[in-house]
């Protein structure tokens, strides 16, 4: 029984180039102690993860971005439920790789792999850190979605036209400073526009029908580093929200760079809450990003949040 699962993206951004050689250096490293699989699709998808869950997988080591990680561990989750769940592994092979970065793993994709061996090899007991997981229930979908962030409104759009662009840290700049420029020369561009929407916070409704952007994460770091939450993070408990209005937006635009990084209180208005909350439900939704996925919709959709399974995520410790 071989205990480490790999999957693999070749599409992710990092895995694109020399993708048989990358294969191959994961196979060396992992030797007879795993399986590396290669696949892009979710029915390809789902038979690598049925084919680790036979052969008793009890570290899943996932190489792309987040939404790699959000579309295996659905899979996962979809068609085993939260019993017994492998440690998670997220390896750097993609665009966006906030997990990573969240619980310490900031080092290339084959360290990663070389470290967990070595504490495989010397019998070192593995450190995990406990990160919860977002249930995304979709009205128009036949089964949820489970991820660590999700985001509507604003940043919705702002991904749509950064991955029509390419995508890239390069590209984000790029599009960040055209945004800015749109705001200044034409408020009214559909990039700002508000979402018609009733939003429910832990089953008590906001009192406005619309907002700029929602945003909802269970890790305490995001892409760049940013750490915008108010609230100390509760696994499996609670997770974090932010939801913002345009009035809010007008008004504070000049301390929003710095709430990227220190947070923003709730505002005694409404019109900006950065709370934590065990559910949320948006009646009207028009299209979501869960961890860098983009769900796009012609229709408007309800979507609840909820609390998902709680996983252990690999750490080192003490350099291991």
């Amino acid at each position: 029984m071989k205990p480490i699962g790999l999957i693999f993206n070749p599409f992710a951004r990092l895995n694109k180039k020399h993708t048989k050689v990358k294969l191959r250096k994961f196979e060396k490293i992992l030797r007879n102690n795993g399986l590396v699989r290669s696949t892009n699709s979710k029915d390809g998808i789902r038979k690598v993860v049925r084919e680790f869950h036979e052969n008793g997988i009890r570290i899943l080591c996932i190489s792309g971005g987040d939404g790699t990680l959000s579309s295996v561990l659905t899979t996962y989750i979809n068609l085993y439920g939260d019993k017994e769940l492998p440690l998670v592994v997220p390896l750097k092979g993609g665009t966006i790789n906030f997990l990573s970065a969240d619980v310490g793993l900031n080092y290339d994709q084959n360290t990663i792999c070389r470290n967990l061996m070595r504490s495989i090899r010397n019998k070192i007991r593995l450190s995990s850190i406990e990160r919860g997981t977002i249930k995304v229930t979709d009205s128009s979908l036949e089964s949820p979605n489970y991820g660590f962030t999700w985001i509507d409104g604003l940043p919705y759009k702002f991904m749509k036209w950064y991955d029509i662009e390419g995508g890239g840290v390069g590209v984000a700049l790029k599009l960040i400073l055209k945004s800015f420029l749109i705001y200044l020369t034409n408020a009214n561009h559909e990039l700002f526009r508000p979402i018609q929407s009733s939003v429910y916070l832990n089953d008590e409704k906001v009192p406005y029908d619309s907002h700029l952007f929602i945003a909802a994460a269970s890790v305490k770091r995001l892409v760049f580093g940013f750490r915008p939450f108010a609230e100390e993070q509760q696994p499996g408990n609670r997770f974090n929200i932010i939801y913002m209005r345009l009035p809010y937006f007008k008004r504070a635009l000049y301390k929003l760079p710095i709430g990227l990084y220190t947070s923003l209180k709730t505002d005694s208005s409404g019109n900006y809450l950065n709370r934590s909350a065990q559910s949320v439900k948006i009646e009207g939704n028009r299209g979501y990003v869960i961890d860098g996925a983009i769900y796009g919709t012609d229709k408007q959709t309800d979507i609840k949040l909820e609390l998902g399974p709680t996983l252990k995520i690999l750490s080192f410790k003490d350099g291991n």
